[in-house]
């Protein structure tokens, strides 16, 4: 018996296309050997641009301006990264990663920049970590499902809690010593030991009081500022991922899971 197929005509349903996948494997196995040296080289040009000498040295991990930019400016690479990686490939990871590779390429600085070449102590150069912080904030997008959300209580977290998940890093520099008569911690004195052009000037600032002897009352301040002021910055983050990453990239392949 000899089947006769009949022409498919203009109003007839057409079966739905087959998913494929736009790349294959070894593109994806490249493209994530790429990823991870481009956001180490992104957020930590970010945080040397922005934070620059407080989170170089551990004499200028203060307790106003250290606290208060490096957790605000800190996240808009986290908040690109996420939503790249939620929007597009439903993957709440992107803070995680962000802060994982940011310890990558920040104790590769230290070691080889500052302890390797310039003979630098690590001990005077160590730096913050957001890693606690980052997973918080994937962990509020993956149950909320809203960037608003994300962008008010994930702020709010990422600033707040930077200074307490630092602190035990920070904590012995923290100690008081008497400095030939005048009160200092153990960070104030490394400035004498380690002299640099920006040291007599935030020397004098110290001698005026307008930053830190002891830990006191306004961290608590410095902190819920912190995180009202990432919760603002987070949206700035989102459009730099919209649309610096995720627009431009449609115009030549849609990312999207298999």
């Amino acid at each position: 018996m000899t089947t006769v197929t009949k022409p498919r005509g203009p109003l007839d349903p057409t079966p739905a296309a087959p998913e494929r996948r736009i790349l294959g494997w070894r593109w994806e196995v490249l493209f994530a050997l790429s990823f991870v040296p481009l956001v180490i080289g992104a957020f930590h040009l970010n945080q040397m641009l922005f934070v620059g000498d407080w989170s170089f040295w551990a004499d200028w991990k203060d307790r106003q301006w250290w606290p208060l930019l490096t957790p605000a400016l800190g996240i808009i690479i986290p908040a690109a990264v996420q939503y790249i990686a939620w929007d597009r490939l439903r993957v709440p990871i992107g803070a995680t990663v962000c802060a994982v590779c940011l310890v990558i390429g920040e104790w590769l600085s230290r070691y080889f920049n500052f302890d390797w070449w310039a003979h630098i102590p690590i001990a005077y150069t160590w730096p913050e970590t957001f890693l606690l912080a980052a997973i918080i904030l994937d962990v509020i997008l993956l149950v909320s499902r809203s960037y608003v959300i994300t962008a008010v209580l994930g702020g709010l977290a990422w600033g707040i809690l930077f200074w307490f998940f630092n602190f035990p890093l920070l904590a012995p520099y923290l100690q008081a010593v008497n400095f030939h008569g005048t009160l200092l911690t153990v960070a104030d004195t490394m400035g004498f030991e380690i002299s640099r052009t920006q040291t007599p000037e935030y020397l004098r600032i110290i001698e005026e009081g307008h930053l830190r002897a002891l830990v006191s009352n306004i961290t608590i301040v410095v902190a819920l500022f912190a995180g009202m002021l990432s919760a603002a910055v987070y949206f700035f983050g989102l459009l730099i991922g919209k649309y610096l990453a995720v627009w431009p990239i449609g115009k030549f392949f849609k990312l999207r899971t298999s």
